[in-house]
């Protein structure tokens, strides 16, 4: 197994010492040994975004930090990945050329499903309510549900929030017993035509329940939920009107209120604010304090990306990123123990990798390489 490592792993050597003598424990008088605690990773999904090539899943295990590069199998991701975890599994929604969903085992990374969701259907996200899938596709009528087991397939039509019948649904997340999904309104061009629109479907049934305008044009990304008890435990997403034009300061990271009233609830914090768009958001309470970590990101003469931290307590964005601007960043990761893992995807199509971050403090010097360059905005999980 080819490993890169910051420092070469010791190897941890056991002496068992026993006393002299007749009265030696015997197996069933030994004391119990408690199992070690899971050795915390990330996982991150790269593609290539040429058609007909595959991406790769690497890991990156801390104590100490080391890459795994390569570890799922043949076929498994695509050349446009987007990764979401859900309990003690990984789905791999490969968009583009892709067009299915794959599940992983989250400890062995073996292929337990792949599920497709239609040809040309170009699927962005995935939600998940008991063995159904919801799965926006971007150019399908709406969401493509899946059942595991099965593999039946059935389209959820939203067509009527789109004169061209394509809504451009580009998220789901499950709430309860619904589903919602952000969904952009483009043209052909992928200009936006006016506010985003959310539905919000009865998982149980696939009926739409109600929809709505966000404040914003154009939902791109993903959706986040803030923490119970923080702004309304919310949905978030970032909306950016003008990316396609390549104006990428406009929008925020909307509200989206969930339950027995939903609807838009205005902006956590503007993308003018962060000076880019919401590429990614992840939420952590850090010394009792939630935090909402964002990557932001922009294009002008030159892609740019960096982390910065925003008190979700007091509404308050820090004044200053928390990472250089020799850094392009375009993704990022909570993990359990504490540390943030960010994909940098460097200037050199041969650089990038993964840094480490203990708050503002980076554990890392450089990124650590993965096989590929990091390029999704949603390719992370840390657990």
């Amino acid at each position: 197994m080819i490993r890169t490592a910051l420092g070469s792993p010791g190897s941890v050597l056991l002496f068992l010492l026993a006393a002299c003598g007749d009265n030696l424990a015997g197996p069933s008088d030994a004391p119990p040994v408690d199992a070690p605690p899971p050795r915390t990773r990330a996982v991150i999904a790269a593609g290539s975004f040429m058609a007909g090539t595959a991406g790769v899943l690497s890991t990156l295990w801390f104590d100490p930090l080391e890459v795994e590069p390569r570890v799922a199998p043949n076929g498994a991701i695509g050349n446009d990945p987007v990764l979401r975890r859900f309990g003690d599994e990984l789905f791999v929604v490969n968009r583009s050329d892709g067009n299915n969903v794959t599940i992983l085992d989250a400890a062995t990374f073996a292929v337990k499903a792949q599920l497709a969701t239609g040809a040309g259907s170009n699927p962005y996200d995935v939600a998940v309510f008991g063995d159904k899938l919801f799965v926006p596709a971007f150019d399908t009528a709406g969401v493509v549900v899946v059942t595991r087991g099965t593999g039946a397939r059935e389209t959820i039509d939203l067509s009527a929030l789109d004169l061209d019948g394509e809504p451009n649904c580009a998220s789901a997340y499950t709430v309860g017993d619904e589903v919602y999904v952000a969904c952009g309104v483009l043209d052909g061009g992928y200009v936006p035509q006016g506010p985003g629109r959310i539905a919000v479907i009865d998982a149980a049934t696939n009926a739409v329940k109600t929809t709505f305008a966000l404040a914003n044009a154009n939902p791109f990304g993903v959706f986040e939920r803030l923490p119970a008890g923080v702004l309304g435990g919310d949905l978030v997403i970032p909306t950016v009107p003008n990316l396609i034009n390549g104006e990428s300061t406009s929008g925020c990271v909307e509200r989206v209120q969930t339950g027995a009233a939903p609807k838009a609830n205005g902006c956590v914090v503007t993308h003018a604010q962060l000076g880019g768009y919401a590429a990614r958001v992840e939420v952590q309470i850090r010394f009792d304090t939630p935090l909402l970590w964002i990557i932001a990101s922009s294009y002008d003469t030159a892609p740019h990306g960096n982390l910065q931290g925003y008190d979700l307590a007091t509404s308050t964005l820090w004044p200053n990123p928390v990472s250089p601007p020799a850094q392009v960043l375009v993704d990022l990761a909570v993990c359990p123990n504490g540390m943030l893992v960010v994909a940098d995807r460097a200037t050199a199509m041969t650089a990038g990798g993964l840094r480490v971050h203990d708050g503002i403090m980076e554990q890392t010097t450089a990124p650590m390489p993965i096989g590929l360059r990091p390029s999704a905005s949603h390719g992370l999980a840390c657990y």
